[in-house]
């Protein structure tokens, strides 16, 4: 058997006992599930997914491998992970020579203060031995070449841990790489899985162009389950759960922090608009704004405009974090709160608002999964290259900057109802609710 496919003789028996066969059961008593993720939204999805698993079984056995970034996250959540430097065991020691030498030649460029320089060896020279064992030498050289660490696939790694860990269940999100190598050897050894899908599964999108599927995948709300079954999906292998990293946005301190803050500001009386900006990465023919943050000052420019024009109306702006730093300070008014720093999650301005104000980033949708009215602009080349959350369902559209007054004076001038993107109860527990499931169907098998 290649090492591509199998193991060494003896390599890959854990302490205690063998490893089961392809698509055996656990007879122990306690059930174990496989959690892997990569780090910032992907580990933020699941680690509320492991607590509602252990809140509901406190025998349930989990190992998580936290890849990268989201080993630090999940020591920070309290979990204990597994990194791949962790599983050089299952590696002969020629392999596990060869592993090191790969990842010792493509550290450069590939350091980062959350992840030790071991655990980015082990990564980097795993993946670039499993593209080895799928492609050859020269081959796997050429295809490092050409897509680096997003040509990374390392189905026969994932089909030794598999082995290794003998779990009932594999959890895991929609990133590519060890994530759905890892959902593609739990379907070769007969192991359930589920994977939870952060956004929208649009058309092109990497995840939904899948053709081998986990068992269950867990979305965000009915229009995502749509644009997977329009990809070749099977409609009942698709749970609307909503997503487990919006669920902080349920926590009432946030309502009770928003109304503390509007108290501060002098606003219990006014409606609060939120603009939350990003810069544009490129342009798009079809509109006149540049790449860059013209448009992003502009917004803000038309939003002080009106709140001064009117007195029964306040703003919040909030440009993006990572590039907010680059523009002009610009100071807070009786009317405009600058939000800046940490101090004031995204989360308090969201529920400190009445309705929200965006082009395409994340905020737009999280403000819907909070129930609270988002207008997007029709003039961003963002909304244009593909994330168009009015299309989607979830805003109101706004054509340009001119329209966006009336626009906001119809919203707020109305009651709002939330949308179908509204959070109704905790995603965590309803994927949990999918695992279960699954976990108890593969028993009723056994």
């Amino acid at each position: 058997m290649s090492a591509a496919h199998g193991r060494s003789e003896g390599a890959l028996s854990p302490p205690g006992g063998p490893a089961q066969g392809a698509g055996g059961h656990n007879t122990r008593a306690h059930r174990k599930v496989l959690a892997v993720a990569y780090g910032g939204g992907h580990i933020a999805m699941l680690l509320p997914v492991l607590r509602a698993l252990r809140q509901r079984d406190a025998e349930l056995h989990i190992d998580l491998l936290a890849l990268t970034t989201a080993a630090r996250a999940a020591r920070d959540a309290g979990e204990a992970p597994l990194g791949y430097a962790d599983l050089l065991h299952l590696l002969d020691d020629a392999e596990r020579a060869r592993a090191l030498e790969l990842g010792s030649a493509a550290m450069d460029g590939h350091a980062h203060p959350d992840v030790g320089a071991d655990e980015t060896r082990a990564y980097l020279g795993v993946n670039r031995l499993d593209l080895e064992w799928q492609y050859g030498a020269d081959g796997a050289q050429a295809r490092y070449a050409q897509h680096g660490r997003h040509g990374f696939h390392p189905i026969g790694f994932m089909r030794r841990v598999v082995d290794a860990l003998r779990p009932d269940l594999v959890l895991t999100t929609n990133s590519p790489r060890s994530e759905e190598a890892v959902v593609d050897a739990a379907r070769d050894a007969g192991v359930p899985s589920v994977a939870v899908l952060d956004l929208f599964g649009l058309p092109g999108d990497r995840f939904a162009a899948r053709t081998r599927h986990p068992d269950r995948v867990c979305v965000l709300a009915p229009q995502v389950r749509d644009n997977l079954v329009a990809s070749g999906w099977p409609r009942d292998i698709i749970a609307v759960t909503g997503n487990p990293a919006f669920d902080t946005l349920l926590d009432p301190t946030w309502a009770q922090r928003a109304a503390v803050l509007r108290a501060a500001l002098g606003w219990q009386r006014r409606k609060v608009v939120l603009l939350a900006t990003q810069p544009e990465m490129r342009a798009h023919p079809d509109v006149p704004w540049p790449a860059g943050d013209a448009l992003p000052l502009a917004m803000e420019q038309a939003l002080r405009d009106w709140v001064d024009a009117r007195d029964d109306v306040a703003l919040i702006v909030r440009h993006h974090p990572n590039h907010g730093h680059r523009l002009p300070s610009r100071a807070s008014t009786p009317n405009v709160h600058v939000s800046r720093g940490a101090d004031e999650p995204i989360e308090l301005l969201i529920r400190a608002a009445d309705a929200v104000v965006v082009q395409a980033t994340t905020v737009g949708l999280q403000a819907a999964v909070a129930g609270v009215a988002v207008l997007a602009l029709r003039c961003s080349p963002a909304v244009r290259h593909g994330i168009d959350y009015a299309a989607l369902g979830a805003a109101c559209s706004v054509a340009d900057l001119d329209a966006l007054p009336a626009a906001l004076a119809a919203v707020l001038g109305a009651p709002h109802e939330p949308g179908p993107w509204a959070l109704q109860a905790a995603a965590a527990d309803a994927v949990a609710q999918q695992v279960f499931e699954l976990l108890e169907s593969r028993r009723g098998t056994s």
